[in-house]
Formats: structure tokens, C-alpha cells, sequence
């Protein structure tokens, strides 16, 4: 049998249109098609048996895939004795309209019936066959999607042929024709199958294409189309945000459970929205205290969060005692405004050991349960075993464990086992797992039934000592931490402690562990945010001995020469640059009475010159005397602030040869000392470093990594991509096709305040996240700038109202909601801002994260259950009217 393939592709010189395929269970093959105009690309395979081929195209560059079409193999089906002819189209990766056929619109937004329509067009044993293949979601679930065309058997454009959804997001029909020589022109329709009526027409011209065929021969053409045409219809929805923990129902037990997502999809679907938004929902329970509060330190990114889990869904207590008192702890718990992580820590997993116990010989005979481990194994074991010995040895940091510090395949086969004395304690981590995987998804599935799409969080690191770094710390830097530079929300920068990617070495075996990583977030999601997305291009990294993101560098970078930084006009005695510009004037003005004290304890004099003793000359060196002395605590901020006084950064390992400038440098004391000249040069430098010499050196790192993660899922992906943006950010984005975050108060560009009306499409807004305040906090804290955003952007006229009241809330959220973006998301504190009589008195208090605080509490709890806002009617109906009338219902 002959397989023909014609593909319309143009070409650049050298490049050459071809195919990677594979039969059933066998290796990938290239074969390069030809062209005559390197436009028309065709080829023809022989095979003598019938098989499935599997097939995508990619262009080849002596004989090596260069780059492949966006999406999965092709799928045709080869029978004995039928030739095929495959019509197809290149798959651009850069296409927003792939994101409809994400799982986000399969399986949740447009989701069809599990009853799916079938084709009423019967194929019968005609010589030859055209099957139509369109693959798409974009369509009510009452309506199917038909084609209609030019010749008797399309319908002769009068009736149309009504397509099968059985492989939905692929619709698909068979047409059996007669002739061997077809001129086909046609059209994909959208049709009432009741009636075949059609009630929208494709836009734009009629597609086309012929054939000639052999007529001694049955033959078969495959069509294959991506996409509906529409003529001006963008697809918009409205989603809500809010942190797993901070949910609050009636049967959680003082901290948010995945059970309540299902509460909180009833009342998402109940005023028109299509998305939830939480936080990262992976393990953090590292120290056993409030500093596993923070999301984004998970001790296994495959592991999911045991807090999470609704104990009363495992099992019924067989001791009626323990069912009483865990009712009486659970009432405790649930009258708290804030997360008593420690208490909720303390008492949960004393009622899972109870109910493991309980359950144990159950589990060893539950095929769910077995099943379980077996498709978990390759993270399972050794996540269970971390968690045993974290226990055992009373810490997480697994490098000062007296046995198993450095992980391997013996580790397993030693304690995974029923032999070893505490087996039984691994085994209830794979029990908490497993509770904790079974209730998410019936939570996912429930949102999908109601057309709700959840969505999560990827944290861009892993916290130093998980069970990650222990497994395979050769994926990590372990002797480097990452952060982020400073912004508005955090002037000195983040650090997040979290050892940066060892990306050469992840990229041996095709980003495996990233590929694994989206696979399990898409058990659990159909939507994914990716937290700094700015991480796959740069890193900020900060030396170790220093603990403010004011001392950092990108990661990677390319450090100026002492020849570029003369040409620059820099140059001489670069230490005026590279250490801290200290005197005696301003340290007596810094600590006043006890700056003779101060001087005593951390400096010395050095050619004239004042410098930091050298047992005190880092960040870390101060805190860890400033601990042993508290006596100096109020000044720590200060000297820190001094030790970063800085303008250049010394490349490490260049023997002063090459050289980084520090980041805000123009607002340290050091440059406002310099003369204007010296000041002019260094400005030049920085813009040239920060602003241009990377860019696309960052490019190429990003097309290196972003591919095989983005193809790892069939997820919708949105990328946190706030900050110090580069310019090659948004356009690797846009060929990734991953969705931008507009935040108003972090616009881009040089805006106060961002224009939601120029949002662009491919985009999810909101008026606020959870590392800033809530609108009201905003309002009542920053009143100045609230009082520009009320004259000169929303145009009120009168005095500024101190508090932010119902109506300048429903502005900014039908403002945000009325804009170009896909999907406008919106804090749950910020919808119930509508409402005065439910909103919280404190608005402060609802702001979930503080970024400028390292050791940030996370507790935040929504002050009223989901099951009482459900029947706030008046909210409920005013919230789905501002959906509706921005159009964004389906």
C-alpha cells in the first residue's frame, strides 16, 4: 500500500520539509518529502502489511530534525489494499488557538457528553473515500461541528454532513465518492444536529484541494484541518483565586481541604465563571512548624499536600470516642480567624495515624491502593522513606542524617521493605499520598463536570532539603541559592534559599524530570501557572554568604571585561567600585550614640580607608553575630544596607578580570557620591548590561528549555512574568504560546498603572495577587496613588473616598472583566469587596503573602464558609451579571 502526503509549507533556503514517523512499536524515522517550489512539499511511504502509522512534520537540516510542528503524532490507520493520501497543514506551536484544545476546553469549558454524537453518514464499499478531520473544541456541547461543500456527496453547500465526536477534540467524518478526479471546495459548519440546521458558517474563502486517483485501486484521502474559522469570536471567561489553605467550609478541620473545591466550584459555576486558581498544593512539611506555611518550599514536587486531605472522606472512626473528640478539635480549629498551622499539623496527622491503623490490612488487599504504588514508583518510595527519616532524625536536612545523607538504589531496596522495623511508618506516607491524590482528582473531575477548569501553581524551585535535592542533587546547584531582584513589592530583592538548576545536566536525558513534574501537576490540573517563568530564561542568583537579593547577578550572564567596563569611561582603582563606600561621617550619622560602639565591633581602617573587619564582611557573617549578640539586632537591617553599598560585582573565579553591575545601583549611597561624569558612564553601563547584552543570549535559553515542558501536558500554560522583564520575554512566550499575566499595579512598560483596555488577548488579568494587597488594602494603605488611579483612570470627580466602597470595586472589576484578556481571574477577597455587608472589616488583614518578608506567616483564611457565601444571593447575582455583561459566559 502506498501512504502519499502533501503538506503547503514555505521554506527558507537549505531547509527541507519532512516526516518523523513510526509504525506500532517501532523505532522513529525522518524521511525528507520533496518540493518543486519549496512551498508544495510531498513524498510518498510503501508498506505491505496494515499497521497504524503515527506521524508529525519537522523540518530536517542534513538529515536532523531542526524543528518539529506543534502537537502530538498524527494517527492513520493503513488497510490492506487502500492507498492513502494525507492532506494536511504545518501545526505552528505559535498559534494561540492550540490552547482550545487543551484539557482546559476538552475536558472542562468544552466538554461534550460521555453519549457522543455519531456520524449519520454510513461509508459504504465506494472505490474511493475522503475522511474530513477537524480538530477543535470551540462549541456548545447541544451543537456538533458538520462540513459542506461543492459536490453531491458534501451536500452540494444546501445540506450539510454531520461530523463524529467519538475522538473528541477530533471530529471527524467519512464521505464515500465515485470519481477519481475531485475538485473539492467546501466549508466546516456548526450545526443543530436535531434539525441540521446551520447556525454558524466558517469564515473566510472555501477551502480547497484535488486529487487525481488511480482508478484501478480503492483509495482513501484524509483531510486534516486545525480550527474553526470564526469570524471575530475570541472565547472569554472569569475565574476566581484563592490558596487551597485558605479556603473555609463547615467540614474542614482549620485549614482549607481539596474537598472544598468542590463547594467552591458550585458557587464559581453558579455566577458564570469557568476557573479556580489556587497555590502550589505539593508537600512543604519540612520543620514541623509555621515556616512550612510557605507554598513554595514543597519537599517533593511530586508529593501532594497532607493538610490537604478531609479525613472523614478516608474512613469512619471505628472508635466512637475518637470520632467525638476529633468532632470537638475540628470546631476548635474552625473558630479561628487564621491557619494554626502547628495545631492543624499536630492534630491531623494524629487522626491519620488513627485511621491507618485502622485501615491497614484493608490497604494490603486494595487494588486502587496497589495500583497506586505501582504507577507511583518511580517517586513514591523514596518520598516516603525522606518523610520516615525526616522523622526519625528530627530534620529535614538530610546532609547531617547519621545514616542515608546521600541517597541511593540501595537506600531503597533497604528500608522499602516489610523486613526493616519501621516499614510500617513509610507505608503510612504512602497512604496519606494516596488519599490526598484520590480526593484532588474527584475534585478536578467534579470541576470538569461542571465546566470549571482548576488550574495550579508550579513553584520555578525546590527547597533545599527535599526529598528532591536528596534523590538526585546533581539536577540542583546546591552551593547556590536563587531569589529574584528587587521590585516595588520587595526594594531589596527576594531569596528564596532554593539551589538553582543544573540545566546542562537536566538537559542529558531531555528534561526528564521536568517532563515527569507536568505529567503529575496534569493528573490534578487542566490549567497551569508558572511561577517567574523569567527563571527559564535568567536566574537571579545570590552569593551564599549574603542574604539580600540586592547582591545578586542573573544566571546565567556574560560579566564585562575590564576593557568594556574602560570603554565605558570606568576604570582605575576599581575597588571604589567593588567594595562598600564607607566613611566616618556617615557612619556616625547611620548609628548615632553607638557609632563608636559600631565602628569598634565591625570596621577597621585599611590604606586610609574605612572596610568591614574581615570576620564581618558578609551579609551572613553580620546575622550570624548579630545572633549570638542581640544586643546589635536593631542595627543588622543597616549593615546589611552598608555591606551592599556597592556598584560593581567581581565575576566569581575571573581573578578580577571580569565584572557585574550591581542591581539599583543609581539608588546607593556609593553612586549619589560620584561625579557627574562618572555617574552619566555608569548609568550607560547599566542600561547596556541589564537592558540589552543579554537578550538574546536569554532567548536561546529559554528555546532550549521551554519545548519538551511544554509538551510534556496537554494543560493551558500562563506565565508569571512580572519584574525585570527582557525584551525577548514576551515574543518566546508568544512562540511558546503561553499566556501572559497582566496585574494593574505591576504594569509593564513605563504606565502608572496598567490599561486593562489594551491588555492583549493571549492573557490573564487581575486587579491584584497574592504577594500584594487586596484592592481595598491597597486603597486604605497607598491612598496617594489611589487618589491619581480614582482622578486618572477610573475619572471620578469630588473627593477621594477613604475606603474603597462597593461601586469603586465593581469599576475596576467590570473594567478588568470588559477587557482583552482570554481570562480575567480575581481574588475571592476581591469579588466579596462588591458586597459591604460581607466583606471583611479588616482589609489589611486579607493580603495572603508579604514577598519583601522571607519568614512570611502564611495563614490567611477566608473569613466566612463556602456553603454560607453560596447563598449570598444578592452577591452571587451581582457577580454573574458583571460576567454576563462583559461576555463572559459561555
Amino acid at each position: 500500500m502506498n501512504i502519499s502526503f502533501h503538506l503547503h509549507y514555505r521554506t527558507t533556503y537549505g531547509e527541507v520539509v519532512g516526516i518523523a514517523y513510526y509504525f506500532e512499536n517501532n523505532e522513529v524515522f525522518n524521511y525528507p518529502l520533496q518540493s518543486y517550489d519549496g512551498e508544495n512539499w510531498s513524498g510518498t511511504l510503501n508498506t505491505d502489511l496494515p499497521s497504524t502509522l503515527y506521524y508529525k512534520y519537522v523540518i530536517l537540516s542534513e538529515g536532523k530534525v531542526n524543528l518539529s510542528e506543534w502537537g502530538k503524532y498524527r494517527k492513520l490507520d493503513v488497510f490492506d489494499g487502500i492507498n492513502l493520501f494525507a492532506e494536511d497543514s504545518w501545526r505552528p506551536r505559535a498559534n494561540e488557538n492550540n490552547v482550545y484544545v487543551s484539557t482546559a476546553f476538552s475536558e472542562a469549558i468544552f466538554r461534550r457528553k460521555i453519549n457522543k454524537t455519531k456520524s449519520r453518514n454510513v461509508v459504504n464499499n465506494a472505490k474511493n473515500q475522503i475522511r474530513f478531520k477537524l480538530n477543535t473544541t470551540s462549541i456548545q456541547s447541544h451543537l456538533c461541528f458538520g462540513v459542506i461543500g461543492n459536490i453531491p456527496e458534501l451536500g452540494a453547500w444546501k445540506t450539510p454532513k454531520l461530523m463524529d465526536d467519538r475522538n473528541y477534540p477530533e471530529w471527524s467524518i467519512d464521505i464515500p465518492v465515485e470519481n477519481s478526479y475531485l475538485q473539492i471546495e467546501y466549508k466546516y459548519v456548526i450545526v443543530d444536529p436535531l434539525d441540521l440546521s446551520i447556525k454558524i458558517w466558517e469564515h473566510g474563502d472555501n477551502r480547497k484541494c484535488s486529487f487525481a486517483l488511480n482508478e484501478k485501486q480503492k483509495n482513501q484521502i484524509v483531510i486534516s484541518d486545525s480550527f474553526f474559522r470564526f469570524e471575530d469570536q475570541k472565547w472569554r471567561g472569569a475565574g476566581v483565586a484563592i490558596p487551597v489553605f485558605s479556603l473555609r467550609s463547615e467540614k474542614d478541620f482549620g485549614i482549607g481541604e481539596f474537598t472544598d473545591l468542590k463547594l467552591l466550584t458550585d458557587w464559581a459555576a453558579s455566577t458564570g465563571m469557568n476557573l479556580i486558581q489556587v497555590l502550589p498544593v505539593n508537600d512543604t512539611i519540612a520543620n514541623k512548624s509555621w515556616l512550612d506555611s510557605y507554598p513554595y518550599a514543597a519537599i517533593s514536587v511530586f508529593a501532594l499536600h497532607p493538610l490537604y486531605i478531609n479525613v472523614p472522606q478516608i474512613a469512619a472512626f471505628a472508635d466512637k470516642g475518637v470520632e467525638k473528640q476529633f468532632k470537638q478539635d475540628q470546631k476548635m480549629l474552625n473558630k479561628l480567624e487564621k491557619v494554626d498551622f502547628e495545631k492543624v499539623l499536630e492534630l491531623k496527622f494524629k487522626y491519620l495515624n488513627i485511621l491507618f491503623e485502622q485501615e491497614y490490612a484493608t490497604i494490603q488487599t486494595d487494588k486502587a491502593f496497589q495500583k497506586f504504588l505501582k504507577d507511583n514508583e518511580n517517586w513514591l518510595p523514596s518520598y516516603g522513606i525522606f518523610c520516615h527519616l525526616r522523622d526519625k532524625y528530627e530534620t529535614c536536612n538530610f546532609t547531617t542524617w547519621p545514616e542515608y545523607a546521600v541517597f541511593n538504589d540501595k537506600v531503597i531496596k533497604t528500608l522499602n521493605t516489610p523486613t526493616y522495623d519501621g516499614y510500617r511508618k513509610i507505608v503510612f506516607y504512602y497512604f496519606v499520598q494516596y488519599h490526598a491524590d484520590k480526593q484532588l482528582r474527584e475534585a478536578k473531575e467534579y470541576a470538569r463536570s461542571k465546566g470549571i477548569v482548576l488550574k495550579g501553581d508550579l513553584p520555578i524551585g525546590i527547597y533545599r532539603y527535599s526529598c528532591d535535592a536528596w534523590v538526585a542533587p546533581d539536577l540542583y546547584n546546591m552551593s547556590e541559592q536563587a531569589g529574584a531582584p528587587p521590585d516595588d513589592y520587595a526594594v531589596l530583592g527576594q531569596n528564596w534559599g532554593f539551589p538553582t538548576y543544573n540545566w546542562e545536566k537536566m538537559a542529558v536525558d531531555g528534561f526528564a524530570w521536568w517532563k515527569q513534574r507536568m505529567q503529575i501537576l496534569s493528573r490534578y490540573f487542566d490549567a497551569m501557572r508558572i511561577d517567574h517563568i523569567l527563571g527559564f530564561f535568567r536566574i537571579w542568583q545570590i552569593p551564599t554568604d549574603q542574604i539580600e537579593g540586592t547582591m545578586g547577578s542573573f544566571k546565567p550572564r556574560m560579566p564585562m571585561s575590564l576593557q568594556e567596563l574602560e570603554n565605558f569611561g570606568i576604570h582605575g582603582d576599581l575597588s571604589r567600585y567593588t567594595e562598600p563606600y564607607l566613611t566616618e561621617d556617615r557612619i556616625f550619622t547611620l548609628f548615632g550614640e553607638d557609632a563608636n560602639d559600631i565602628f569598634k565591633q565591625f570596621f577597621t581602617k585599611s590604606d586610609g580607608r574605612i572596610i568591614f573587619k574581615p570576620t564581618l564582611n558578609t551579609q551572613q557573617k553580620i546575622h550570624h553575630f548579630v545572633s549570638e549578640n542581640p544586643n546589635y539586632e536593631q542595627y543588622e537591617k543597616i549593615l546589611f544596607g552598608l555591606i551592599s553599598d556597592v556598584l560593581l560585582l567581581a565575576e566569581p573565579n575571573s581573578h578580577g578580570q571580569y565584572f557585574n553591575p550591581r542591581i539599583t545601583l543609581t539608588t546607593t549611597y556609593s553612586f549619589g557620591q560620584l561625579d557627574k561624569r562618572t555617574q552619566a558612564a555608569f548609568k550607560a553601563l547599566y542600561n547596556e548590561y541589564f537592558f540589552s547584552r543579554h537578550d538574546q543570549f536569554w532567548k536561546e535559553q529559554a528555546i532550549w528549555k521551554l519545548p519538551a515542558i511544554m509538551d510534556a501536558s496537554d494543560m493551558l500554560i500562563c506565565g508569571e512574568d512580572l519584574g525585570m522583564i527582557p525584551d525577548s520575554v514576551p515574543g518566546v512566550m508568544k512562540e511558546m504560546n503561553i499566556m501572559s499575566l497582566e496585574i494593574q499595579r505591576m504594569p509593564k512598560g513605563n504606565e502608572k498603572f496598567g490599561n486593562a483596555s489594551k491588555y492583549p488577548y493571549f492573557s490573564v488579568c487581575s486587579p491584584s495577587c497574592h504577594d500584594m494587597s487586596t484592592i481595598r488594602g491597597w486603597w486604605q494603605a497607598d491612598h496617594e496613588n489611589a487618589k491619581d488611579f480614582y482622578y486618572n483612570y477610573l475619572h471620578g470627580f469630588g473627593l477621594t473616598p477613604m475606603d474603597c466602597l462597593p461601586d469603586i470595586v465593581q469599576a475596576i472589576l467590570d473594567d478588568h472583566l470588559s477587557s482583552p484578556s482570554m481570562l480575567c481571574i480575581v481574588p475571592l477577597q476581591d469579588w466579596l469587596a462588591l458586597d459591604k455587608n460581607l466583606r471583611k472589616a479588616d482589609a489589611f488583614s486579607e493580603q495572603i503573602n508579604e514577598p519583601s518578608n522571607p519568614k512570611h506567616y502564611w495563614r490567611y483564611r477566608f473569613h466566612m464558609p463556602i456553603e454560607d457565601l453560596q447563598k449570598a444571593t444578592d452577591l452571587n447575582l451581582n457577580i454573574r451579571e458583571l460576567v454576563a455583561k462583559s461576555g463572559r459566559i459561555n
